[in-house]
C-alpha cells in the first residue's frame, strides 16, 4: 500500500538518518543482526539492510537501508522506500507493482488492507514531528 502522502521519501530518509545518528544497535528478527535502533517511547524503530542477508550484519558502509519497521507489544508495521534505481538493482523487499520514489506499507501477514492502520499513522506522525 502506496504510503507517500502521509510519510514522504524526504521523511523515511530524514527518520534513517536520526537513528543511525542518535539511536543503538538491537537484533529483533531471525533474519539479520544488529540493526539500527531508536526507542521512540510507544514504540521502537529498527532499520532494514536494502541488500538482506548480503548486510547481515547492517553495516551501512556496506550498504542503505531501505525498510523502516515500527513495532510495539502488539504489532509490527514494515515501511519501505522504492529509490531511483532501486527496481533495476532488485533491492530487497520489492513487489511487483511498486513504483520508484515511493514508500508503502507493507503487511507482512499478508491480509489485504483498504488503507493504513490508524495505529501506524500515529506512529509515523509521532516519528515526523522529531527534528
Amino acid at each position: 500500500m502506496k504510503i507517500t502522502s502521509q510519510f514522504s521519501v524526504e521523511d523515511f530518509e530524514r527518520i534513517k538518518q536520526f537513528i543511525l545518528k542518535k539511536g543503538n544497535r538491537k537484533t529483533y528478527r531471525n533474519f539479520d543482526n544488529n540493526n539500527p535502533f531508536y526507542d521512540f517511547g510507544k514504540f521502537q524503530g529498527y532499520l532494514g539492510a536494502d541488500i538482506g542477508q548480503q548486510n547481515i550484519y547492517n553495516d551501512p558502509k556496506i550498504s542503505d537501508f531501505n525498510e523502516l519497521t515500527l513495532k510495539d507489544n502488539d504489532h509490527y508495521y514494515k515501511i519501505l522506500i522504492v529509490r531511483k534505481g532501486d527496481i533495476l538493482a532488485s533491492k530487497k523487499g520489492i513487489q511487483n507493482g511498486m513504483q520508484e520514489n515511493e514508500v508503502y506499507f507493507v503487511d507482512v501477514y499478508q491480509e489485504r488492507l483498504d488503507k493504513a492502520p490508524d495505529l501506524l499513522l500515529e506512529y509515523l506522525n509521532l516519528i515526523k514531528a522529531i527534528n
